[in-house]
């Protein structure tokens, strides 16, 4: 009978472990997923922009360096549509955001025929995304920080100048956050807490207007806490709004740790969960550091509280890590030129791969979403347009792309040898546009004629602010170019577009024939490339 017994017990155990071991004999592996906001390519030891002339690191970062130093560093990461919105929706479906279908996106795509990718991509209920996924094969799902990406309500539209201390002020802002931590468990989050609503500029009264990273990492501390209890593995989407403004580089970390989305905090709420902010003055002082790199060290103690509280709970072993920076600022951002669509990025693991080295395929943030479904042994992982990368942790890359089509307003690129051929077309029923009509929708008033013209996000007469630093990087000559050629490999700032270089002429044809084959797979239209 005993024996019996044993062998049914066995059974039984063999039976679980089936379900929930991978195929290299680990068990389901915890999800951290880092996505943080316009960090600079000078912020990361790992990077030549990250050292001085010396080699000396020009940043304090040591959790960040410790991830990046034993994981795998991806030298060719691109987002594949570059401001922020684009950008999460693709790392959290593995879809290009032009496969977005909420209304504000399909309006105008209705109207203009063109998808115009921009702020407009919002992930809706219906999606598939990370957590959605990743909760239906059983994880414990949790979100904290910026969201710019799921579709949610804001309640109540709070003026910029009211007092928040008031009680209807404080009843609205929290509103405010329920509705947004409802969008975040619409879409497969267990857990949502300490949510921004998008950037920290112009989403909230003055009073409140300030980065509070502390209060941030004490939600996902407190979602650690929760996931220890469980007998879940665990998924953890940790957004900061690092190093989004407002304020300047190495000022952002000096704002009123009372400042939150939902109100002031007193003092006995504040976090602990960080070394003080005090300390980062001095840290950076006592390394010789510019302040600069202040809000860098802010950050990287983020990133060594999530790691202190996983070897805590003895869960850091059977963690990986993501670390993904939503696009470029070198310049670039709101383009396809290289200072907008390389961005920063690694993956950290222990020892389930080999790590400390780099990887220089071209990858995407398409890719990060399939990867996480191809760890977590999800059994019917939804079709992306991206790929699983384990493939490539694995030292494989004989199946591995070797293009990659990227897009944002009215342009499309593709990227394949080393060589970058970007498109620029506007609908026509936007060039026909009155100029009245073009001036009702410019962001600055009382602008002529020719400072209206429709820029690369496609959205607005004379640009946003971002584009026109675009325009003064690239240079107008360029930007404003139909077809454009570079070299990037040779070429890393995109000065000289090739294009009429009669000897490019095959190389030409055959960029624009592969991102003819790929549009027609896309939602709408793109002037000949599609007919």
């Amino acid at each position: 009978m005993y024996r019996k017994f044993y062998q049914i017990t066995a059974l039984l155990l063999a039976s679980f472990m089936a379900t929930n071991v991978a195929a290299d004999g680990n068990s389901q592996p915890n999800i951290v997923l880092i996505v943080t906001d316009d960090q600079h390519r000078i912020d990361f030891n790992f990077l030549k922009e990250g050292r001085d002339q010396q080699g000396k690191p020009l940043n304090l970062s040591p959790n960040i360096d410790k991830l990046a130093n034993e994981g795998i560093i991806f030298d060719q990461m691109y987002a594949t549509s570059t401001v922020c919105t684009p950008s999460r929706f693709s790392v959290l479906t593995g879809n290009l955001a032009s496969r977005a279908t909420n209304s504000r996106f399909t309006n105008d795509l209705d109207k203009y025929k063109q998808a115009n990718v921009a702020f407009n991509t919002h992930i809706e209920p219906h999606d598939d995304s990370i957590a959605k996924v990743l909760q239906k094969s059983g994880y414990f799902t949790g979100g904290v920080g910026k969201n710019h990406v799921y579709e949610s309500e804001i309640i109540h539209k709070i003026k910029r100048n009211v007092d928040v201390s008031k009680a209807e002020v404080i009843k609205q802002l929290r509103e405010n956050q329920q509705a947004q931590i409802k969008a975040y468990k619409d879409n497969g989050f267990d857990y949502a807490d300490r949510i921004y609503t998008g950037n920290v500029p112009g989403q909230y009264p003055k009073a409140l207007e300030a980065h509070n990273q502390d209060w941030i990492t004490e939600g996902a501390i407190n979602f650690l806490d929760m996931a220890v209890k469980k007998d879940n593995p665990f998924f953890l989407y940790f957004a900061t709004t690092l190093e989004h403004g407002p304020h300047k580089q190495g000022k952002k970390y000096l704002g009123d740790p009372r400042m939150t989305p939902v109100g002031l905090l007193a003092d006995e709420e504040l976090p602990n969960v960080q070394p003080t902010r005090d300390s980062i003055t001095k840290r950076i002082k006592q390394h010789g550091l510019e302040n600069r790199a202040a809000d860098v060290l802010w950050l990287d103690d983020a990133v060594g509280a999530l790691m202190t509280k996983l070897e805590k709970t003895k869960e850091l072993d059977n963690t990986i890590i993501f670390y993904f920076n939503d696009h470029g600022v070198e310049g670039g951002k709101g383009s396809m030129y290289q200072g907008g669509a390389l961005t920063p990025s690694f993956v950290w693991f222990g020892n389930k791969f080999k790590g400390a080295r780099r990887i220089n395929d071209i990858v995407a943030n398409i890719d990060i979403a399939p990867t996480i479904y191809e760890l977590a042994q999800v059994s019917k992982a939804p079709k992306t347009d991206g790929n699983s990368m384990v493939s490539l942790y694995k030292g494989d890359n004989s199946k591995w792309r070797n293009s990659l089509v990227s897009e944002i307003g009215a342009t499309r690129a593709i990227i394949k040898d080393g060589w970058k051929y970007i498109a620029y077309r506007v609908p026509q029923e936007k060039l026909d546009m009155p100029m009245s009509e073009r001036k009702k929708l410019a962001q600055t008033k009382g602008k002529s004629a020719k400072d209206l013209p429709w820029m690369h996000m496609g959205g607005t007469p004379g640009g946003r602010g971002l584009e026109h630093l675009v325009v003064k990087t690239y240079g107008a000559e360029n930007y404003f170019a139909t077809d454009q050629l570079y070299r990037y490999l040779d070429d890393p700032k995109e000065k000289n577009n090739v294009i009429d270089n009669p000897e490019n002429k095959t190389i030409v044809e055959q960029l624009k024939q592969k991102l003819a084959e790929e549009l027609k797979n896309r939602p709408g239209s793109f002037a000949e490339f599609t007919e």
